[in-house]
């Protein structure tokens, strides 16, 4: 398996994000893993990082909205795609 990366938030305002080694998630029954072929940071991104938006996200916080890839694992209610699907979201 290969290394999982991330681009990390590591405090509120803190800046720049870091991109570092995260841990692999495991896909719950309603969830799907993909293997990331592109992916984008948009406005959202950096007015999270900005504080114009507050989640109440945990810190670190991991970033990612826009993806592109592969289905790395689909959990077991899961019926619209399977792994090795290409997806978008």
């Amino acid at each position: 398996m290969s290394v999982n990366r991330a681009a990390w938030y590591t405090s509120k305002l803190a800046k720049p994000f870091k991109v570092d080694v995260a841990p692999f998630p495991k896909a719950s029954p309603t969830e799907v893993i993909i293997k990331n072929q592109a992916v984008a940071i948009n406005p959202i991104d950096w007015k999270v990082q900005d504080g114009v938006f507050d989640y109440g996200k945990a810190f670190p916080y991991i970033l990612g909205k826009d993806v592109a890839g592969i289905v790395e694992a689909a959990g077991s209610e899961v019926k619209h795609v399977k792994k090795g699907d290409r997806v978008i979201g």
